[in-house]
């Protein structure tokens, strides 16, 4: 991005870049903040010293409040006049094809569209003082950012259900527990946690990163004779590659001892 971002302070700490969503006094979203977001995405994917982008908020006390209503109003208003307008872009989803990891270290409330953005990413580390809240419902509308097909996919038809027929707000823990985030953290050590969990992943060979995602993410969509069948294919171009060869000769000549390989795995926590 040539010029400073609008609405994001950007930091780098070796191969991961941290954007703070900076839009005082709610950090509400919109379609101009998606725009500036895409951008700095496909800067992240296009620069090879990256690996893992981390999404948080600038502001102690909202992640991302929600979409701002008052462009969801001009929307409605819009589309009753005409029913084929065009929508806004929504924020691109952390997979696909040449994208690179990307982790959601939610500090604080989310809501709406918030929510829906944080189900996007690869993975999401949540303050246990912060909630989470799916509340469309309550202004008679639905979650149009991908949240009524994400949440399920995450939790379960009955738990998205619940939460977005009732709107009902969550905290870390529960969220945890029922699957809508990775990790719940204490306060103090959720960027510790969510840099951390990023470098590990940034230490690991990048075509297998990119091969487990795409076989991840494409094949759960695929009936499973197919999704077995991108595996084997993935599986192959890997097992040749020049990494993975040069990985494998140098476990075989130290005597394939895995319980020494998870020891360094874990090790690294």
């Amino acid at each position: 991005m040539a010029a400073q971002p609008k609405y994001f302070l950007v930091e780098r700490d070796g191969p991961v870049i941290i954007w703070k969503y900076n839009n005082p006094p709610k950090n509400l979203w919109s379609a101009e903040v998606v725009a500036e977001y895409n951008q700095l995405v496909e800067e992240m994917n296009g620069d090879a010293a990256l690996r893992v982008g981390i999404f948080t908020s600038a502001l102690p006390d909202v992640f991302i409040q929600h979409y701002d209503v008052s462009l969801l109003v001009t929307l409605g208003e819009r589309l009753k006049a005409n029913p084929n307008a065009l929508l806004p872009s929504p924020p691109r989803p952390a997979y696909r094809p040449g994208s690179k990891v990307i982790i959601a270290a939610i500090n604080a409330r989310l809501a709406g569209g918030g929510l829906e953005f944080a189900q996007a990413c690869d993975f999401r580390f949540m303050s246990r003082t912060a909630w989470a809240a799916q509340l469309e419902v309550v202004l008679g509308i639905l979650a149009g950012g991908g949240g009524t097909q994400r949440m399920p996919r995450l939790i379960g038809i009955d738990k998205a259900l619940e939460m977005q027929l009732t709107g009902r707000a969550i905290y870390a823990d529960e969220a945890e527990r029922i699957g809508l985030i990775t990790r719940a953290c204490d306060p103090h050590k959720l960027m510790e946690e969510a840099i951390f969990f990023a470098k590990r992943i940034a230490a690991q060979p990048p075509l297998a990163v990119a091969h487990i995602r795409k076989a991840i993410y494409e094949g759960i969509n695929m009936p499973l004779v197919d999704g077995l069948a991108l595996e084997s294919k993935l599986f192959m171009e890997l097992v040749k590659s020049d990494d993975a060869l040069r990985i494998m000769k140098e476990y075989v000549a130290g005597g394939q001892d895995a319980e020494r390989l998870l020891t360094e795995i874990e090790s690294a926590k």
